[in-house]
């Protein structure tokens, strides 16, 4: 994240934005917030989003009023499992076996790519109702970087390249991997842009007591949790300290955190989605 030029008098009330935070399987949480949203009518004009979250972020900005945006992004993750995403074990296995330990991820993100490029109502930016930002990590530099205009599927693409699970992706001469990596909760971006209310939906880890690990997978899984939910308190923190007038909105549904990973089971996650959507009601 880095830090422009501040204008601690920009945000305005009246701009109001929504972030959506990273999660893995565990963004189906957002599709219960978003219902909520549409429910209470909450709309805005700015929406961020990394990872599993640019996607619900696209789908918001596309279409903030009616709810033609929860049922396109129901129909979405339906067709996600981990066949879909070529993390079945067979799939794995062949992979090792003919490549070798040099394999660039264990899964595999075309389908996905193909899935949007076929079915994705939009294509572009400029085709969206609110202001867009989704965010990936610059392999090279380090950094996050933003995207705003031109081709949204790229930009999805480049957001949810889980490391390790799906391979980097190149738009120009760049090389991205997942935007969670450098910002979870894209909120600061928000700010910038002059919104004075923001929702902050964050689907994963909300600071609730863990206990010891099973196995190495869930210790690494319970570090990065608890690593990407410090950096975004002291994210919060220095926004508020720089933008007095902000106003920021925490939607912590901590819904599907029992879910394994890459869990996409149609049954959990509509029990999932049903519970952020109760939660959030209750919030708003």
């Amino acid at each position: 994240m880095k830090i422009r030029k501040i204008d601690p008098k920009i945000c305005k009330q009246e701009i109001v934005g929504v972030s959506y935070s990273g999660g893995g399987n565990r963004g189906v949480v957002h599709i219960g917030v978003l219902r909520a949203f549409l429910e209470r009518k909450i709309i805005p004009t700015h929406v961020s989003g990394v990872s599993a979250g640019s996607f619900v972020a696209a789908f918001h900005a596309f279409d903030p009023i009616t709810f033609n945006s929860f049922t396109d992004l129901k129909i979405l993750f339906s067709f996600v499992t981990k066949a879909f995403i070529g993390l079945s074990p067979w799939k794995i296995v062949r992979k090792f076996v003919t490549t070798g330990t040099n394999i660039e991820s264990l899964g595999d993100s075309s389908n996905i790519k193909r899935f949007l490029e076929e079915k994705l109502p939009f294509k572009n930016f400029d085709g969206l109702k609110a202001k867009l930002a989704i965010g990936a990590t610059n392999f090279e530099t380090g950094q996050d970087e933003w995207f705003r205009s031109g081709p949204i599927i790229p930009a999805l693409m480049a957001s949810s390249a889980t490391p390790g699970i799906f391979p980097p992706v190149k738009i120009g001469e760049s090389i991205y991997t997942d935007g969670g990596v450098t910002d979870n909760l894209p909120i600061f971006e928000l700010a910038k842009e002059g919104c004075g209310v923001i929702y902050a939906v964050n689907s994963g880890y909300a600071g609730e007591v863990k206990g010891p690990p099973k196995n190495f997978v869930a210790a690494i899984l319970n570090s990065r949790d608890i690593a990407q939910y410090q950096t975004t308190r002291y994210e919060i923190e220095l926004i508020k300290c720089l933008y007095p007038n902000i106003k920021i909105v925490p939607i912590e549904p901590r819904s599907g955190l029992q879910l394994a990973p890459y869990d996409f089971t149609p049954e959990k996650a509509e029990l999932v989605i049903e519970e952020s959507y109760q939660h959030t009601v209750k919030l708003l």
